[in-house]
């Protein structure tokens, strides 16, 4: 019997734990939680673990395959080539030349994700390298929807590798979400020869997130069980790639960019830390500060649905579609259908101010047979959105046969319906947002610039963790994994707000009193006197120049706080004991100055400078 107390993550773990409380207390159904995904969705979130890397080794499989039934003649055919287990076999996956997954063997040998192809190669050259290919992982993916639709209707795909779908219907007509979830198993396991995972839950989010580990959440949990999820989670929110790190435009700006993995970051140096502590701001407050892409998270993260499944229903029904004098047969034909019908759809939308954030896509084949797909996207789709689409899904169609599935015939007819609609309202500018097109030069320069250079020749600062400003953070190369954060507590740190300007190198300065002699710290960690000057001994530094603290100049101390004592590692024979000043001076031009002091065997550095 579960109680209150417990996890909320240990509901169920589909084909391992077959034992589900379903008594829920009365106290439950009042619940804050419970209230604030009493509107969401009862979804059942479909996954395919490692997609692009599964597409990419199947693809690798069948042109081994192919090369070795041309090369054979009239030997007769060879036998299959052996799958690859990543777990075991060193195999290095590439995304726009940077290392997105890198396997057990890979990583032993010091082959990591974040790392350049040239990098990696040389760490591991034994590894096979793959490449990703999101046209062939978009196609691939239909095989598993289609093996989803032979157990229940209404798939939409979110993006290749997520499938959501409505749980109410589905679980009635199997027996039961726990039936419903074995049985989409078996059906992508038998007919694809994949494993998924499946997860459902009040809402979209939580779907997603219980479905790695093959939870079934019970109703009105949602909340409970995202609030232990770290804030990185979001990163996988279902926000469609308008949002990721495609550069594409965000959902309610079309005029700005919002990337997830910075506003991640973001909120991390803002404290928050769960999706719990997210969940806890006021909706207002988010939203007013932050703006609508933020108030989106901030609603996932409660367990809600960043839009009712019907947001508006126009007087007419929408249809964009056209009659192909050829019939569709090959997949480079459907980039030249794909544009103009996606446009004829944008301007029926624009006409009415609407946006379409579910997309159904209808094919009518020379047979007389109807196909016809979902795609999920919470945000305004654009035009090449819905090309990609277009693409992407008749490419699935056409080449199933090819690829294991039930042969298609020739596509005569292509039609468009949106299905979920919304006013196309302007939201309220962000808080923050990214450089847009400057960010995509910035990030070609950089990439350039390692090309050229080597991986260091542009690193990034990543935190540590520590007692000095300098050993709190380090450098890593762009792109590149960074390290784990040491874990505190660190007595005598420096509380925040720490100085904007911290040196590596801290330059070395002096304090006097008003008689000239030096000050110290003694060893109960008092001032020996009260600072009335500080000398710059260090040679010209070109921020100590701009903040007025030239080398060989005398600056008289306005205010000092109470030194700090910092014992590192005291209880070894190599421990040493520091000081930490704040002072403010004055500078040259009659200009106040913060400045953090360091005092370190009796000799006084510049730790930082304040703003």
């Amino acid at each position: 019997m579960m109680t209150a107390a417990a996890d909320p993550r240990t509901d169920l773990n589909v084909g391992i734990d077959t034992n589900i409380d379903t008594n829920i207390s009365a106290s439950t159904s009042t619940s804050t939680s419970t209230i604030s995904t009493s509107t969401a969705t009862r979804t059942v979130a479909v996954t395919v673990p490692d997609w692009p890397l599964v597409a990419a080794l199947d693809r690798h499989q069948r042109r081994t395959a192919d090369g070795a039934s041309r090369t054979d003649g009239a030997d007769g055919p060879s036998d299959a080539a052996p799958a690859l287990d990543p777990s075991v076999d060193p195999v290095i996956l590439l995304d726009q030349h940077r290392v997105t997954f890198a396997g057990a063997a890979a990583q032993e040998a010091g082959a990591l994700p974040g790392m350049t192809r040239r990098a990696a190669r040389a760490a591991c050259p034994e590894a096979l390298v793959l490449e990703a290919d999101r046209e062939h992982e978009s196609a691939l993916f239909e095989l598993v929807a289609a093996a989803v639709d032979t157990i229940a209707a209404g798939v939409d795909v979110l993006r290749p590798g997520v499938l959501l779908m409505s749980a109410r219907g589905p679980a009635r007509h199997q027996g039961g979400e726990e039936a419903l979830a074995e049985r989409i198993l078996d059906a992508v396991a038998e007919l694809t020869g994949w494993d998924a995972a499946v997860g459902i839950a009040d809402g979209p989010f939580a779907a997603l997130l219980a479905s790695p580990p093959g939870r079934i959440v019970r109703e009105g949990r949602s909340a409970d069980y995202l609030a232990p999820h770290p804030i990185t989670a979001l990163r996988s929110a279902p926000v469609g790639p308008g949002w990721g790190h495609r550069g594409q435009p965000s959902a309610t700006r079309p005029e700005k960019r919002l990337d997830l993995a910075e506003t991640v970051d973001l909120l991390q140096r803002l404290g928050i830390a769960s999706l719990g502590d997210l969940a806890a701001l006021p909706s207002a407050a988010v939203a007013d500060r932050f703006g609508p892409d933020i108030a989106t998270l901030h609603l996932l993260a409660r367990g809600g649905e960043p839009a009712p499944p019907a947001a508006h229903h126009p007087t007419q029904p929408l249809l964009a579609e056209t009659t192909l004098e050829t019939p569709l047969v090959r997949t480079d034909q459907a980039a030249f259908i794909a544009r103009p019908l996606a446009e004829e759809l944008h301007t029926m939308l624009v006409e009415r101010g609407l946006i379409c954030t579910r997309l159904r896509i209808v094919a009518r084949t020379e047979g007389g047979e109807e196909m016809e797909r979902t795609w999920r996207h919470d945000g305004a789709l654009t035009v090449a959105d819905v090309v990609d689409r277009i693409r992407w899904q008749c490419d699935g169609w056409i080449t199933r046969s090819r690829l294991g599935g039930p042969a298609t015939g020739a596509i005569t007819r292509i039609g468009l319906h949106p299905l979920q609609l919304a006013p196309a309202g302007e939201g309220a500018p962000a808080l923050w947002g990214s450089a847009g097109e400057a960010a995509v030069r910035a990030s070609r320069a950089f990439a350039r610039a390692q090309g050229l250079a080597g991986e260091d020749a542009v690193q990034v600062p990543a935190r540590l963790g520590g007692r000095l400003l300098a050993e709190e953070t380090t450098r890593v190369p762009w792109r590149s994994e960074k390290p784990a954060a040491r874990p505190g507590p660190w007595p005598g740190s420096l509380p925040r707000p720490v100085p904007t300007t911290v040196f590596r190198e801290p330059p070395s300065v002096a304090l006097q009193d008003a008689a000239g002699r030096p000050v110290v710290v003694t060893a109960r960690g008092l001032l020996s006197a009260a600072p009335a000057r500080l000398l710059v001994l260090a040679p010209g530094a070109p921020v100590l120049q701009r903040a007025g603290l030239r080398a060989g100049s005398e600056h008289p101390v306005l205010a000092h706080g109470a030194p700090t004592v910092i014992d590192e590692r005291w209880w070894t024979p190599a421990g040493v004991r520091s000081a930490r000043l704040q002072l403010v001076v004055r500078s040259a031009g009659d200009e106040e100055t913060a400045v953090l002091a360091l005092s370190r065997t009796g000799n006084w550095m510049l730790e930082g400078l304040y703003d």
